[in-house]
């Protein structure tokens, strides 16, 4: 169920999985996201002992995204790694409401 960028913000939360994933790899450049490793964090447990101390697990939280933002009159997809719905819905909604206006963002150089 391929949509069009027009349909991306209001339909995108209508697709199955997997044509969401679809979607998002036909608009990043690099490598393509694997279904697997999305649907287990991508993360070994052995590579996460070398990140922080003491590691005994890991825990697990979905992988949602917003499909339309626009930065620096950019559009742009924001992940969110967030168990909220109501917070990805919302984040949704201002992102359609503010594209004509567009967030302008900077930062600064690594110190």
């Amino acid at each position: 169920m391929p949509i069009s960028d027009n349909e991306s913000s209001s339909k995108f939360y209508k697709m199955p999985i997997i044509d969401r994933i679809d979607y998002v790899n036909s608009k990043i450049d690099g490598k393509m996201m694997d279904v697997n490793e999305l649907a287990t964090g991508g993360l070994k447990l052995n590579v996460a002992d070398t990140m922080t101390e003491n590691v005994i697990g890991m825990l697990s939280l979905p992988l949602s995204i917003v499909p339309e933002f626009v930065i620096n009159k950019k559009k742009i997809m924001v992940p969110m790694c967030i168990e909220e719905p109501s917070v990805v819905a919302a984040c949704s909604s201002i992102g359609k409401f503010i594209a004509p206006f567009s967030f302008f963002s900077s930062s600064t150089p690594s110190i």
